[in-house]
Formats: structure tokens, sequence, C-alpha cells
């Protein structure tokens, strides 16, 4: 497991159906929202592209800290993806314990 302590702000991607994906180097990696741990800031991220091409990259997220437990994607980044959300808007930059309710779901 790689750490990366207080990554400072990250990319969100609001996805089509209004939820919220995290993007690194390039990949959209998405949760289910569902709080873990003590203090409820645990969160496990997938890449989206888990169910269509069976990839296994993970992430979990700490408050604000990232843990990557597996970086290995079998596919390329999602660069279209990503710049898409920012011509129309979806990208948001923040610390993951700040996004709101509303940014979430």
């Amino acid at each position: 497991t790689q750490h990366v302590r207080n990554c400072g702000p990250q990319t969100f991607v609001i996805s089509r159906k209004g939820g919220t994906l995290l993007t690194i180097n390039n990949f959209v990696y998405r949760s289910n929202l569902k709080f873990y741990g003590k203090g409820s800031d645990i969160l496990y991220w997938e890449c989206v592209q888990n169910r269509s091409m069976k990839c296994r990259s993970r992430l979990k997220t700490i408050g604000d800290d990232l843990y990557v437990t597996n970086d290995v994607h079998n596919h390329e980044g999602d660069v279209k993806r990503i710049e898409a959300a920012r011509t129309a808007g979806m990208l948001l930059k923040k610390k993951l314990t700040e996004l709101s309710a509303s940014d979430k779901f």
C-alpha cells in the first residue's frame, strides 16, 4: 500500500447520474460513498472500468489522505472522459473532506 499524505485538492467528476467520481493520474474511480472506520472517514474506491474491463485498481481514502492499494490498470487512462467533464463544467477541485452532501449525491 502506497500512502500519499494530505494530497491537497483532488479532482472529482460529477457523473451522468449525479454521482461523485475521483480522478487520479487520468484514471477515474467510483465509491459507494459509504463511510467506514471509527471516525467514519474511510472511503474505498474502485476503477470505473472494474465491471466492464475487470480492472482491479483500488484506492482508499482516510480523510484527505490517499492510500493506493492497487495501481495496476489493464486499460488506457480516461483522458477523454475527464476532458469532457472539464468542458461541461462538471469537474470539482476540492479536498475530500470539503465535499458537501450536494457534491456527493
